[in-house]
């Protein structure tokens, strides 16, 4: 039975998938890590359990790796959660030393995944030295970097080497004699040319082997054997562990032939094609298998270069933190009038970041973030054109993609920020600025700069339909509200037809012909459940929103409509890698009454989306702030028929934003205040001061809840 690292599972990839749940694999994986490290210095049973709650997040992270079918990496996670178990019940020390291996394991493996969802690939033996490093230390019989080899199945199964046109009468025997005889020599050669001339003496008796061949699959097996030979005689991979070894397996196969009792061992083709796949200076034969298995690019030029964990991880996140503080910085001073405080807190932010971009071995960003915190610092005392605010804008993504792509930037990425920092100069003085950098970075920002331009129009958009639809059912079913509403899905449709958003621009489809149904439906109660699925669709569309300015592709592939229920919502998290078509949604199920939860009280243990949790909460924080607000006014005004609307409607969204992401707990908290206000509100009931002593203590608890989750 084929494993999800074996080669017979081994296909073109597809980073789609691994792009979905890759939030959720480096989340947990980190808290694995954390949960590990905990682990040290304590007793004996506080260990246990702080090792089995790392070994129960590692745990999920295998499990999605399994899912989206990343070669090989399921192989790492494996072999970590061994470690784990063995740390927990004794057999293998736990130290620091130990711990260090599973977490550089951890680092590796996390990197690795980066780069193929930025479209790096996938070359699984680059992670043999962490691999190695694990196998060593849970003792190992064989440790090879073909094990991180996934050749091609359909190729293989083809046996696309043809037999020989006159094979020779066999002779194992004899031939096994001969090979044995140089094979000694061979291992013992004090140098490089003498074990070339003993390695040409095992080509020339595997020749012999392989042409004698009758069946295709034993004459493709030894054509592998024989060419891995002739590779050897030709100086590759000369004095190596791994060709002694092979050659050793060989002998015992050329045994087994002249036993008559011959097998075709998978693992020793796998050695041999890595062989081949990995040579410098491949041989006509070692040519012919690589383009029979499609080898080329399988195997990186060195596989014992250790490419991972060599960023300091501290400076990394230290400058994306600070980056994320001066872009919030910004987003202030930009929408306020000329404010020094704000402008120092915005220097002080980058000149923080350039610190640590220094240690990251980034000296052009570290002078860009300086130069553009010092044009900002003036724009302030001099006046700011849009343009300059844009460049300033622009300078902050170019930063946060760098950070992003640390350890793969683009040659031109130090000219590029020469050329922003001589923009912002230029726009400073009111000149004619340089054009903008040219190169595969600056297009990547361009286009996040347009998708997260458009995402935020959408969602603007959708707000505004989210409105007047509270308007429509708050006074009395008025028709304008209705009227206004197509015009804005319409141009939602568009936008996301842009962006080829087909299930988005379907749902946005279902809103509009079910808000065009609304007149028609008499029963208010009727009424009020269409507009309640009506507003669910339009909640789970702001979330893909949110997502789809963050990551377009991930949005994508978390999202789907399902056209004969008319819902559109975000995927279980075990869904989202499956193959084939889903229509469950996340939550599409009635609310289960309101008891003490464990999915609530810890939500990363629960399995909860880590980026749809960060999107709740930067929505909930906001809605909250607004119920805040309003309650605080003068209790005439509070009570006006517009705020108590409004009011309603916060609680609503905060049920639809919960129910998305599986807080089943909280969407009922806010639902049944929701119900109230509903009530209140169709009944045009007189406000008391226990409505206001509902909703304070709502909003309360709501933030308490909120400030929990974060």
């Amino acid at each position: 039975m084929s494993t999800p690292d074996s080669p017979q599972q081994s296909k073109p990839f597809d980073s789609e998938p691994l792009s979905w749940v890759m939030v959720e694999i480096r989340e947990a994986l980190g808290r694995s890590k954390t949960a590990l490290f905990e682990a040290g210095g304590r007793e004996r049973e506080e260990r246990a359990t702080a090792l089995q709650h790392a070994r129960s997040h590692l745990h999920q992270a295998h499990g999605a790796l399994v899912m989206v079918d990343v070669a090989g990496a399921s192989l790492l996670t494996a072999g970590a959660e061994q470690a784990l178990a063995r740390f927990r019940d004794g057999s293998l020390e736990y130290t620091v030393d130990h711990a260090q291996v599973v977490a550089g394991l951890y680092q590796a493996l996390t990197e690795y995944l980066e780069d193929l969802v930025a479209g790096t690939p996938p070359q699984p033996a680059r992670l043999f030295p962490y691999y190695r490093d694990l196998q060593s230390m849970l003792g190992a019989e064989r440790i090879h970097p073909a094990d991180l080899f996934f050749p091609p199945a359909s190729v293989r199964d083809g046996h696309a080497i043809a037999l020989a046109a006159a094979p020779p009468a066999a002779d194992y025997p004899a031939w096994r004699g001969r090979f044995e005889k140089s094979l000694l020599p061979f291992l013992k050669a004090p140098d490089d040319a003498t074990r070339r001339q003993h390695a040409g003496v095992l080509h020339e008796t595997l020749n012999l082997v392989a042409d004698a061949q009758q069946e295709a699959p034993a004459r493709t097996f030894w054509f592998a054997m024989q060419a891995f030979a002739e590779l050897a005689a030709s100086g590759e991979g000369m004095g190596t562990l791994y060709v002694k070894q092979l050659f050793g397996l060989i002998n015992l196969q050329l045994r087994r032939l002249a036993q008559g009792t011959a097998s075709l061992p998978e693992q020793m083709l796998r050695d041999a094609l890595f062989f081949i796949a990995a040579a410098a200076e491949p041989t006509p034969a070692a040519q012919q298998l690589r383009a029979a298995f499609a080898l080329d690019g399988l195997v990186p030029a060195d596989v014992e270069t250790r490419r991972y964990g060599q960023v300091d991880q501290d400076a990394l996140h230290g400058a994306r933190t600070a980056l994320a503080q001066a872009r919030a910085s910004w987003s202030r001073l930009a929408q306020a009038d000329l404010d020094p405080a704000l402008s120092v807190d915005f220097g002080a932010a980058l000149q923080d970041v350039a610190v640590h971009a220094e240690s990251l071995k980034l000296p052009a960003l570290a002078s860009l973030l300086r130069q553009c915190a010092a044009v900002a610092q003036q724009a302030v005392s001099s006046g700011r054109s849009a343009a300059l605010e844009q460049e300033i804008g622009t300078a902050l993504l170019f930063a946060e993609t760098g950070l992003e792509q640390v350890r793969r930037l683009p040659d031109d990425f130090a000219g590029n920020a020469e050329t922003i920092a001589a923009r912002l100069h230029a726009l400073l003085a009111g000149e004619a600025p340089p054009p903008s950098a040219a190169g595969e970075l600056s297009r990547q920002i361009e286009q996040g700069q347009t998708v997260a331009t458009l995402a935020d129009e959408m969602k603007t958009g959708l707000r505004q339909v989210e409105k007047l639809l509270n308007d429509y059912y708050a006074d009395g079913a008025r028709q304008a509200c209705l009227d206004a509403v197509a015009p804005l899905l319409r141009q939602l449709q568009q936008q996301l037809a842009s962006l080829e958003q087909e299930d988005a621009g379907a749902a946005v489809q279902q809103v509009e012909a079910a808000v065009l149904q609304l007149p028609a439906i008499a029963a208010q109660a009727e009424q009020a459940e269409a507009l309640d699925e009506i507003a669910q669709n339009i909640s789970a569309l702001g979330f893909f929103v949110d997502m789809l300015g963050r990551n377009a592709q991930a949005a994508k592939g978390r999202f789907h409509f399902d056209a004969a229920a008319g819902t559109f919502r975000a995927l279980p998290f075990e869904k989202v890698a499956a193959s084939g078509s889903v229509p469950v949604p996340l939550l599409d199920q009635a609310l289960a009454p309101a008891t003490p939860s464990a999915a609530d009280a810890a939500p990363a243990d629960a399995g909860l989306d880590a980026e749809m949790l960060d999107i709740f909460t930067a929505e909930a924080r906001e809605v909250l702030a607004f119920i805040d607000t309003t309650l605080a006014l003068p209790r005439e005004q509070a009570a006006s028929s517009e705020h108590l609307a409004m009011l309603r409607r916060s609680f609503h969204t905060l049920k639809g934003s919960s129910r998305m992401i599986g807080l089943a707990q909280f969407a009922e908290a806010a639902g049944a205040i929701e119900r109230v206000m509903n009530t209140w509100l169709a009944e045009a009931r007189t406000v008391s001061d226990d409505l206001f002593t509902l909703l304070n203590y709502g909003w309360y608890q709501l933030s308490e809840w909120v400030a929990e989750l974060e």
